[in-house]
């Protein structure tokens, strides 16, 4: 009982240390990455829209401020001038990544040339340019240059496979495999923008936070998957108690992992990875709520947008995922 208030308690500074990372995160941003996004919206030949721009500036404030520095807390030490710079740049790219398959129609051929040799790509449009640009500068200010190319070279595959997602019958396990595949080789990338080996078991641990990061974003995705036809565990479930046991076996892994590791401050990392996980939870108990409905069987096809979408704004919410996460990072 004390262990749990004292995790509260904390997890509820660590909310507040939060905001004032991501603060931190924006102004360095606007002084270092919005003027290179302005100069290209000026030699912008229309390849780059709003959205561009917006997931550039939505993953460069996001992912530093978050995972960024969840590993400085976890590792003991402040994130350098450098380390920030560098893995501003690698998530900058994330969404012009997903893109180039999603929205972009570049053959993977071409792809691959871009992450292997970047510096031999001619770009042929603002949007590419703009993409190797941002992927040189991660480069180089990176220690682990081949790393970041053999860990992009990896979420290329994964990206791939994932487009068998896309109104086909997958098996359960099969999809598994690509949902866990798709996150768990993006957060290794970005660990790259830090100096340090990444041990094999670092690496583990990097993954499953990635694994469970994407079956996270498809568990609050479900609404709009199912609707565009995307099998996921989620639109496929049935059981969302079954999904649901998927998703804490996970967490247990993760916990584990944590507590096995080299790293130093096991606890506050715990506290990190706790409060982002438990947002899945409340994600799950929202689907198993809406599954009565229909006698326990979960079928998305009857269920509104409202029955199926988890609103982390409304009342309550905060307080319940405090809870979770202090209940978990006990583990």
């Amino acid at each position: 009982m004390i262990t749990s208030f004292r995790n509260i308690i904390n997890l509820i500074l660590l909310v507040f240390s939060v905001s004032k990372k991501l603060k931190r995160q924006r102004y360095f941003v606007d002084k270092h990455l919005v003027p290179l996004i302005n100069a290209s919206k000026l030699k912008n030949d229309g390849t780059l829209d709003d959205e561009d721009f917006r997931k550039i500036i939505t993953y460069a404030n996001t992912i530093p401020a978050m995972l960024g520095e969840a590993f400085c807390a976890f590792r003991g030490e402040k994130m350098s001038e450098s380390e920030r710079r560098c893995i501003s740049f690698l998530a900058s790219i994330t969404g012009l990544f997903d893109d180039l398959f999603d929205r972009k129609n570049l053959s993977p051929d071409y792809i691959k040339k871009l992450l292997d040799r970047p510096y031999q790509i001619n770009a042929v449009n603002s949007n590419e340019l703009l993409l190797i640009e941002l992927y040189q500068s991660g480069l180089k200010l990176s220690d682990k240059a081949d790393k970041i190319k053999e860990y992009a070279y990896k979420v290329y595959e994964a990206q791939l496979q994932s487009k068998k997602q896309q109104n086909s019958k997958l098996q359960q396990h099969e999809i598994q495999q690509i949902t866990f595949e798709k996150g768990g080789v993006s957060i290794p990338l970005y660990r790259c923008a830090f100096y340090g080996t990444i041990s094999n078991a670092e690496y583990t641990l990097l993954y499953k936070l990635g694994a469970i990061g994407q079956l996270e974003n498809d568990i609050f995705d479900v609404y709009n998957d199912f609707s565009e036809g995307i099998s996921t565990l989620a639109t496929t479930a049935t059981n969302i108690s079954m999904l649901q046991k998927t998703y804490v076996e996970l967490i247990d892994e993760i916990m584990q992992l944590i507590q096995d590791s080299e790293y130093p401050e096991k606890y506050k990392f715990k506290l990190m990875v706790s409060l982002v996980v438990s947002r899945g939870l409340i994600a799950l108990d929202k689907l198993k709520k809406t599954a009565k409905t229909t006698g326990g069987v979960f079928q998305p096809e009857k269920y509104t947008r409202n029955e199926l979408v988890c609103d982390m704004e409304r009342p309550g919410k905060l307080f319940k995922l405090i809870l979770y996460a202090a209940k978990y990072a006990k583990k």
